[in-house]
Parts: structure tokens; sequence; C-alpha cells
């Protein structure tokens, strides 16, 4: 009977302490609500106006523009940009060789220059997430500069979350295309960049001079090129004129075979003309373009064709016959690569 009796007062105590353990819990649960319930507050209106800011603040798409004004050719910033060997040498990332031409890389993305017109390039920018279809438009504002725009549009999100990341995403693109065009431009404003060569402008001096014109079967071979030169030389010789320049020559293709070569001497005056040898006139003070070039035939020809570019893509004209002015005499050099030729084209 004690037992239990003793079990029972064990008991109530037992309940006791739960009692007073619970009603302090209710009091704590009571107090502790009204206490966090300004922090919590707080941290409502706090998140309901950073929420609201992304929705103001950043639209349901983000406009990508870049601009860069270039002092080149409509046409030869083109023909650059086409050019994945070109592109290879300004470009500021690295380049995807293992995939398809014309894919360039620059933080995390890549670029792919498309072929539309001369006005307009598409470029397609893709990442991870996302793909974007850009516009490069070329607007010549000059002769000579040409104005590039860079425009495009990125998509947000509904979700605040990936609408700020989109927006951010954007806005480093945004960042990269303008270190794009700043690379571009600093390139292709060379007119060695895109010309290969440098191209100097000048006036003509050396206004008379005596010729010889063959039209042959084959391409002229040094040996034939300076029997010509030899024969002018001699004939200047005999009237007591010193040459006053480098042999010139010109070399027309009729056909496949077919060649009409020009070979000249230039003279500080005038001599008459005599059988096969011309006395010839060019006007003095006319614009004429100038290329140095270190190398063969090959190279010649291939800088020759670059000065073709020049004088079309800035719309100028050709009034007279260009010619190579020959400065290393090739019928003593026999190595090719040292041989300097400087190539003239007058225009207007």
């Amino acid at each position: 009977m004690i037992h239990c009796q003793n079990i029972k007062n064990l008991k109530n105590h037992f309940c006791n302490i739960a009692g007073d353990i619970c009603l302090r819990n209710f009091e704590s649960a009571l107090f502790m609500p009204r206490y966090n319930k300004k922090w919590l507050l707080f941290i409502i209106i706090s998140l309901s106006v950073i929420i609201g800011c992304l929705y103001i603040f950043i639209p349901d798409s983000v406009t990508l523009k870049s601009n860069i004004n270039i002092k080149a050719t409509r046409q030869g910033v083109y023909r650059m940009l086409l050019n994945e060997e070109s592109l290879n040498k300004w470009w500021p990332g690295n380049v995807n060789k293992a995939s398809a031409k014309n894919i360039f890389l620059l933080g995390g993305y890549s670029y792919k220059i498309g072929n539309n017109n001369i006005s307009l390039l598409p470029v397609t920018i893709t990442g991870n997430r996302s793909q974007l279809n850009t516009s490069l438009y070329l607007i010549p504002l000059q002769r000579n500069v040409v104005l590039l725009q860079w425009i495009g549009e990125s998509s947000t999100s509904y979700n605040p979350f990936k609408r700020f990341l989109a927006f951010r995403e954007a806005k480093k693109i945004n960042r990269d295309m303008d270190t794009i065009l700043q690379k571009m431009g600093s390139f292709l404003s060379q007119p060695k960049n895109i010309y290969e060569h440098e191209v100097h402008h000048l006036l003509i001096v050396d206004s008379t001079f005596i010729s010889t014109i063959d039209t042959i079967s084959s391409y002229p071979s040094t040996a034939f090129i300076y029997n010509r030169v030899n024969k002018l030389r001699s004939y200047a010789n005999a009237h007591s004129v010193m040459i006053s320049g480098y042999p010139m020559l010109n070399v027309d293709a009729l056909d496949s075979i077919h060649y009409i070569v020009r070979v000249a001497v230039p003279l500080p005056k005038s001599l008459p003309s005599s059988g096969d040898i011309y006395e010839k006139r060019m006007p003095v003070n006319v614009n004429i373009l100038m290329m140095e070039i270190k190398g063969g035939t090959n190279t010649v020809s291939n800088a020759f064709e670059q000065m073709l570019k020049y004088v079309s893509d800035h719309h100028q004209t050709i009034p007279g016959i260009p010619f190579y002015s020959l400065v290393t005499d090739r019928s003593r050099e026999p190595d090719t690569s040292k041989w300097v030729t400087r190539i003239y084209c007058p225009v207007r």
C-alpha cells in the first residue's frame, strides 16, 4: 500500500513538472511570434521590393547594342569578316578549330558569323543556356569610313531569379561585343591588315620614258625582260642620256598563253622614237599608289591583286597602265626571295 502511494506521488510530481514546462512553452509561444513578427514583416517587405524592382527595372527583353567607326571601306571590312585567317589575327578570344568554320569563342560563348550581304552580317551567339541571333550592320559614312552597328535582343524570364541571371548574362555579352568591335577596329583601321601590304599615296615624278612592246606566247622570263632593258639602255646611252630610275614592267594577259609585255626605262628628258622603241610621257602630279614587295613573280602578282582590290574598294579608276618597278636587278640575283619590286598604279 505504501509502495503504491509512493508511485502515485511520484507520478503527480512528474505531472506537475510537465505542466510547468508546458505552461512556460505556451507563454513563450505567445511572446516569441510578437518579437519576431517585425523581422518577418521586414524580410517579406524587402523581398517584395527586390522582386518588384526586378520586374520594374529589368525588361522582358534586353537590347544589345555596340557601335564603332572604322577607317576602312565597307567592302574591305566585309571581306575580312568572312576571312577566317584574318579573324584569327585579331579575335580577342579563342578559335574553335574542331568545329565549323567562322566559329570563335569568347567569355564562355561561341560566335558564328554568317554571310548575308555586304550591308548585314548575321552573328549567332551561343552559350550553355541560350542562343542569340544578332545583326552586324556595315554602314558607309565616307569613302574610307564605315560604321559597324551590332544589334540584338536577349529575352529574360518571369521567374525573378532567372530574370536577374538573364539580365546579367545579357550585359556580359554586350561588354564582350564592345571588346570584339574594339579589337576589330584597331586591326582593320590599318590598310596593311586588309591588303597585306602598305599602300602609299604618291604623285607621278618621272614623266618621260622609252619603252618596247612585245606579244609573246608565254609569260616573259627574266632573260627576256632584261634583254629589252639592255636594248633601251643602249639606246639612251647612244643619245648620251642616263636612265633616271629603275626598269619598268607591265605584263598583260591576252588569253591563257599570250601576253603583251611592255618594258620601259624612265629618262630625265625626252628622246625620239625609233623602230620598236617608243617615246612615252606620263602626266605629272597625277595620283599614284605604290606597294613595295619582296619576293618572286607569284608574290608580286598576288600583291598586285590586292592593289586592284584597294582601288575597287575606294571606288577609284585607273586612267593609265599600272607597272612594276624592278628595284632589284633580277638578272644578277637568282634568289627570288630577295627581289624587291615596287608596284605603281595611277588612280583618280
